[in-house]
């Protein structure tokens, strides 16, 4: 019988506080190649060393640290030592965590997140594998002949600790990793019948197609993949590789037989069967049939290491076996920040698993990346449906133009597709690849693409195409005059991969490139094949085009080193996958009392200076709206129907004697991104400030919906602004600045809609890192969507794309593009004209604090550029802002 259903006789009528676990565990909090701050050294401790044990001297919780013994191999008389620590919470005797940690990390990775579920009452043992740190042994890349045996061991120290919560003589006990320390939890689970629930996180399922993965295309007609020949990972795999070497030994800490592999691989060969069994003996996929603890698998969708194929295999295997499953995709992985945002779902798993035992609900939710039309969000379905979705594929046509490609030789020049470990989640690593990638040669692809979209669609899941290749005459004779490589003249390698043109804009979609093994026909007519592209989610938006690229090189890979030349034509439209979704969310629930702790220094501590005259009008907004029954500027208009902003003889002079503005009145309508322009920053600054109700005019009104704008006005709730510059408290993470923001205004969080403010940050991981590390341009992104927050109706920006990239720029005009078009309305003050031709619809130009011209842009402009218009309306001063 299964600890789980003892659990539940156990504990029947027993009454349990949910304790809210304020961590996840730090297997998956880095990426696998995070590596520790030393280098493992060469050897670990010696085999003498006995087992020793240290308690912490404080009262309450404590930390034993311990070597622990475990065989050298199965059978074998020698032993190694693991190295231990143990963390007991202050009430005793509770459910107990092993924490595993990622590729080239050690114990000492994890005590952060130990120390934090200890203080949430659980046992936690995290522990250094062997292989690394002070641990003993070699590196087997979870064999079922040395790690896997190893953890069972340290279940066993846990059986046998009085801390740990029974029941009868079993322990209850979760496994907990991610990467690396994924793919242990998993075999572990399967392997040992005290392991209560089990959390995998961007890991595999089959080693030998995460390393070396066969073709992911099918002929036709043979009703099986051409996986004759594999095609080496050797970006990512050779990165691993370097973070188990040690000085003075080539092969470090690995094991013989994986090192011979791996020297194997990187010559050029294909993995032999001994090779194949070796990776099988490291693979969740030999074992998950023992399966029984009910298990959440998370895969990121920014991974090219793991993809969301092999979280895929590992759920129909466990479904098969009969463990509850959940499955779960997040804006995340290798490629994309590790698992940040996962955090909240983890805790609730262990939670309801090892102290409440619930049941586990079989829902499928999958995160939608945010882009440059649409928002990030997670939607949620009622099963897992698999790679092939559950709704109505939709089938697209693209432009189907035969093509010829080349493989150079040697394979090099070889395209740049992604950088292993680059997080391509944020702007930044998306520009660096992309400024790499512009070198790729035209002659090494072929590109289709769809007319523009005229409705929206999300994709999730696997796109399948299908496609003829042949070889031409030039080629075939260019192959046979090679005298190396690997690949024959009868079979092409090629590479698959989607992309998403918005505009000017191309962006990769996230999932990696698919490596396509091809046998060629004897004859001109080329072999059909059907292609199954990388697994992944994305939510395209009328006028976006889809992109598919084949290539011959990749960096990533190995590839072939046989010159040739290629025909790759497209047969019938490309099948994007959808699921039938229950709900999405775009809320994250009430604030907590740490963080309305926390504004109350922030407000304190003054660094929110210009925030904080917001904040006050946004509590004011809580109070009965004006009962005005007319728009003052325009009498007889109901309230609600007011313009936006409409000001008249706005007036202020400096206390020195400047007149900054002087006698200015315009008005801003709804659905208008209107640009302010002046050739001094003085003037259009004071003139914002005012609008904000950050400072009171000489003389002259403005109004907001019909309502009078001064500091503490309660129709400042409906603005959002961001004037000279970003304000943050430094040593917070880019999270908390905003939550503390937020949760000062007084509203419920549900109406922050953070994802979607989120979305236009775009910073990936590094949301939850300081903002004193941020760039100038992180800082920006941050305050705009600081702004954002709550959608205002009125949303003021200063000088916005100040410490942009291109990209970001180019992002950024689409966003406030769409946000108008809903019905809201956008001031944008920026001294980049050409930016402002390109984002606005109307224009104000100011010169020494007067209005000189207002209307659309094209009709200010007068037919020439808006920069020969500008300086035309004040004059031979050249503009300063």
């Amino acid at each position: 019988m299964r600890h789980t259903g003892r659990l539940a006789d156990a504990r029947a009528g027993r009454r349990r506080t949910r304790i809210v676990i304020a961590t996840v565990a730090a297997a998956l909090v880095v990426p696998l190649l995070a590596l520790p701050a030393g280098t493992a050294s060469a050897a670990g401790p010696a085999s003498t060393t006995t087992t020793s044990a240290t308690a912490s001297t404080t009262a309450g919780p404590a930390v034993r640290s311990s070597f622990v013994p475990v065989p050298e191999a199965p059978g074998s008389s020698t032993s190694i030592q693991i190295d231990t620590d143990l963390y007991t919470p202050a009430t005793t005797p509770a459910p107990a965590v092993l924490l595993a940690h990622g590729f080239g990390q050690t114990k000492a990775d994890l005590a952060p997140e130990a120390e934090e579920l200890q203080a949430a009452g659980f046992v936690v043992l995290a522990y250094t594998a062997r292989g690394f740190g002070q641990s003993g042994g070699s590196i087997g890349l979870d064999s079922l002949d040395g790690e896997v045996p190893d953890a069972r061991a340290l279940v066993d120290v846990l059986a046998a600790d009085p801390a740990v919560e029974k029941v009868g003589d079993d322990p209850v006990v979760g496994a907990v990793g991610g990467s690396y320390g994924g793919a242990l939890a998993l075999m572990l689970g399967a392997t040992d019948p005290r392991i209560d629930t089990v959390v995998a996180a961007i890991t595999w399922n089959e080693l030998s197609e995460a390393l070396v993965p066969g073709s992911a295309g099918s002929v036709d007609g043979s009703g099986s993949a051409t996986a004759r020949l594999r095609d080496f990972k050797s970006g990512w795999t050779t990165r691993l590789f370097g973070a188990g070497i040690t000085p003075g030994a080539p092969c470090g800490r690995f094991t013989p037989e994986f090192c011979a592999l791996y020297a194997n691989l990187v010559a050029g060969g294909q993995p032999s069967a001994a090779d194949l069994a070796l990776l099988e003996r490291s693979s969740p996929a030999t074992v998950l049939s023992g399966m029984r603890a009910p298990t959440l698998l998370l895969q990121g969708l920014q991974d090219n290491l793991f993809g969301l194929d092999q979280a895929d295999a590992n759920a129909r295997q466990l479904a098969a076996a009969g463990a509850p499953v959940e499955v779960q995709w997040f804006n995340g992985g290798h490629d994309g920040g590790g698992i940040g945002g996962t955090d909240t779902v983890i805790r609730s798993w262990l939670t309801d698993h090892l102290k409440a035992n619930a049941p586990v609900p079989g829902t499928f939710s999958y995160a939608v990346p945010p882009s440059a039309t649409a928002f990030g969000r997670i939607v949620t379905a009622a099963e897992y449906p698999g790679l092939g979705g559950s709704g109505d594929a939709l089938q697209l046509a693209l432009d189907g133009a035969p093509k010829t490609i080349v493989n150079p030789p040697g394979g090099q020049p070889a395209a740049v597709t992604g950088l292993p470990g680059l997080d391509t989640s944020t702007a930044a690593g998306r520009t660096a690849v992309g400024l790499l990638g512009a070198a790729n040669s035209p002659a090494e692809q072929a590109q289709f693409s769809s007319a523009p979209l005229t409705d929206p669609v999300v994709l999730a899941g696997s796109a399948t195409v299908r496609l003829r290749v042949g070889v031409t005459d030039g080629g075939a004779a260019a192959a046979g005059a090679a005298t190396s490589g690997a690949a024959s003249t009868d079979e092409a390698l090629l590479y698959a991969q989607l992309s998403v043109a918005t505009g000017d804009a191309v962006r990769v979609l996230p999932g990696g490139v698919a490596p396509i093994r091809v046998p060629l026909a004897g004859d001109s007519t080329g072999t059909l094949v059907t292609v199954t592209l990388p697994a992944t989610a994305w939510s395209f938006t009328p006028g976006d085009r889809l992109q598919l690229t084949i290539r011959t090189t990749d960096s990533q890979f190995q590839g072939q080193a046989a010159p040739a030349a290629y025909t790759v034509a497209l047969d019938g439209p490309i099948s994007l996958p959808t699921v039938s979704p229950i709900a999405t969310d775009q809320s994250e629930g009430q604030p907590s009392v740490g963080v309305l702790v926390g504004i109350a220094a922030t407000l304190l501590a003054g660094i929110l200076l210009v925030g904080f005259a917001v904040l006050r009008s946004r509590r004011a907004a809580r109070r009965p709206a004006p009962t005005s029954p007319s728009a003052p500027d325009r009498p007889g208009t109901p309230v609600d129907e007011a313009a936006p902003l409409s000001i008249h003889g706005l007036t202020k002079r400096f206390r020195s004697g400047f007149l900054a503005v002087d006698d200015v009145s315009f008005t801003v309508e709804r659905g208008q991104v209107l640009g302010l322009l002046g050739e001094n920053g003085a003037g259009k600054t004071t003139t914002l400030r005012m609008v904000a109700g950050l400072i009171r005019p000489d003389a002259g009104t403005a109004t907001s919906f019909g309502v009078e704008i001064a500091p503490g006005s309660p129709v400042l709730a409906r603005v959002g602004c961001f004037i000279e510059g970003p304000g943050f408290l430094p040593h917070l993470s880019g999270r908390r600045n905003l939550d503390l923001f937020w949760a000062a205004t007084g509203r419920p969080r549900a109406e922050a809609r953070f994802d979607e403010a989120l979305a236009v940050a775009d910073l990936g991981g590094a949301l939850a890192k300081p903002v004193r590390g941020y760039s100038q341009g992180m800082r920006q992104r941050l305050a705009i969507a600081q702004a954002m927050l709550g959608m205002p109706d009125l949303l003021i920006l200063d000088e916005p794309t100040n410490g942009l990239d291109p990209p970001q720029i180019t992002a950024l005009r689409g966003v406030l593009r769409r946000y108008a078009e809903g019905g809201r309305t956008v001031i944008v003050s920026s001294h980049l004209l050409g930016e402002v031709e390109l984002t606005c619809s109307h224009i104000v130009v100011m010169s020494h604090g007067r209005v000189v011209a207002t209307g659309p842009v094209g009709d200010v402009a007068g037919g020439r550029n808006l920069e020969e218009a500008f300086l035309s309306l004040i004059g031979p001063t050249e503009p300063s802002a």
